[in-house]
């Protein structure tokens, strides 16, 4: 398999407690509970969106075809999706970022490091994905260690940069094929 192979249906990717899946209008409801928190924005380099504002209005323009990826993390127990992850900036097929944020009523219990780990799985054993790559605030201390968890390497500071469309200091992270494959 390859991204080619993912540009007009999407996987689900499920584990012991969560499933991965394209979101849709039927998720409206439950992206209302905490897309709009603005604590969630503290740290995401910029505000939330109208769309994030208002979350039917994610639903308003047609999918395009694309090798990205956008899963909401629907918790298993409530049926809930309690947050997102992207698999995103595709370079050459090669190397991409990833992106992640989760409800905080599901945060610290680790979810998220079920929900990245399970994505790094499928990246790397399905596409044919070398490095998936982040940035992270200096002081998100929950997202450096989520990724810290799962194998990612701290590769760089970047001191005063834009991260979005907030100047601060960032972490560079990243995790190649070959280190998954070796942990």
């Amino acid at each position: 398999m390859s991204l080619q192979d993912y540009i007009f249906e999407k996987p689900v990717i499920e584990t012991e407690h969560l499933i991965l899946r394209t979101m849709n209008k039927n998720d409206i409801d439950d992206l209302k509970e905490w897309i709009s928190d603005i604590s969630l924005y503290e740290y995401w380099g910029k505000r939330p969106s109208k769309s994030e504002k208002n979350p039917e209005l994610l639903f308003n323009k047609p999918e395009k075809a694309t090798k990205s990826f956008h899963w909401g993390i629907v918790h298993k127990q409530d049926s809930k999706v309690i947050g997102e992850i992207w698999i995103y900036l595709i370079e050459n097929n090669r190397m991409a970022k990833v992106a992640f944020r989760l409800s905080k009523q599901y945060q610290g219990n680790g979810l998220m490091s079920e929900a990245l780990k399970s994505v790094i799985e499928f990246c790397f054993s399905k596409t044919e994905l070398q490095k998936i790559w982040t940035d992270v605030h200096i002081l998100n201390h929950a997202s450096y260690k989520t990724l810290e968890k799962v194998g990612f390497q701290r590769e760089g500071h970047i001191r005063g940069g834009k991260m979005v469309n907030t100047y601060c200091d960032y972490y560079l992270y990243g995790i190649l094929k070959s280190d998954y494959v070796t942990s």
